[in-house]
């Protein structure tokens, strides 16, 4: 028997359900406060990551928060929540959104407090926190649905000056770099294809979705700077804007 009630927050948003719905779970790590709420602090990232919520440190160590349980976008998303410990015991969160006037009505239920030692004490600490949470939620899905078309870019990767044989480009252990990069990508939600030309040895193309216009310098950025293999010269790429006429939904 629940004898501890649920934490129950709502909220209207400046979005529509889609958008909003795509902001908290695909931009999670740009508006959830990782220096005061996370396992790693300030420099850590967290992401929906194949059914499940992740936090990753800068040196590359996991950190579980929990697993998902409902996922209708963009009206429910729902799971489990033990952020950094044990997935037993563990409460539920669930976010649903509504049309509403224009607005997406948020509305959040975080329950289950009879799983732990002090259900009093585990609710009390979850009350103080969601509010501040949603504050940062509301003001970067408001951002983002203000900022109407996205920014897609094509990135044009060919062996770098610091390259080794065709043959083994694959195999090296620079490449591992690369790949890091593309995951730092797909983490914050910019991937939205990478891989090999089949026709042109060596070479490959990512395709990347920056959320709003003129995204093109950061991109420039992330493509020459954050990617190691690139900036140490085991691949070259070249940044090209990609005007985008249709798409089914990316």
């Amino acid at each position: 028997m629940n004898t501890v009630p649920p934490i129950r927050r709502e909220i209207l948003v400046d979005a529509d359900p889609a958008t909003a719905f795509e902001v908290f779970t695909e931009r999670l790590a740009h508006w959830w406060p990782l220096a005061q709420l996370s396992v790693y602090g300030a420099d850590a990232t967290v992401a929906f990551t194949d059914g499940r919520i992740i936090e990753r440190s800068a040196d590359g160590h996991e950190a579980v928060w929990g697993t998902v349980t409902r996922w209708e976008p963009p009206e429910a998303v729902a799971f489990s929540w033990h952020p950094g410990q044990p997935a037993e015991p563990a409460s539920h969160v669930e976010v649903t959104f509504a049309a509403a006037a224009g607005q997406t009505r948020v509305r959040l239920e975080h329950s289950g407090w009879e799983a732990f030692a002090d259900p009093v004490a585990a609710r009390a600490e979850y009350d103080h926190g969601w509010p501040m949470v949603f504050d940062r939620y509301r003001d970067d899905a408001a951002k983002h649905g203000e900022q109407g078309e996205d920014t897609w870019v094509a990135l044009l990767h060919r062996p770098g000056p610091g390259a080794p044989a065709l043959g083994t480009l694959f195999e090296d252990p620079r490449f591992a770099e690369h790949i890091a990069f593309l995951n730092r990508m797909r983490e914050a939600g910019y991937l939205v294809a990478a891989g090999p030309l089949p026709d042109a040895a060596g070479e490959g193309m990512t395709i990347l979705r920056l959320p709003g216009p003129g995204q093109l310098s950061l991109a420039t950025t992330l493509a020459t700077e954050d990617d190691t293999s690139v900036s140490g010269g085991f691949l070259a790429v070249a940044v090209r804007p990609w005007h985008v006429v249709l798409h089914a939904g990316l």
